[in-house]
């Protein structure tokens, strides 16, 4: 199975940010830009905006398993 989350592993900051304003984050990557500009850590605003990313991705993956037999 691929991995859903490929296209998130390894981005920068900007990558993210790319990201989430594609999967319908426009408002949440200005909230971003906000945090880091009020002197939020970089680090700190990169694990939550990856989290963020990874968890819109998987909600917007096709569903897809397995038939159990």
């Amino acid at each position: 199975m691929d991995d859903p989350l490929a296209a998130a592993r390894g981005q920068d900051l900007h990558g993210l940010l790319v990201l989430l304003e594609e999967l319908d984050g426009a408002a949440e990557a200005a909230v971003v830009r906000s945090a880091l500009e009020a002197g939020v850590p970089a680090m700190v605003v990169i694990e939550e905006l990856q989290r963020e990313v990874e968890r819109r991705m998987l909600r917007s993956a096709p569903y897809s398993r397995e038939p159990p037999y």
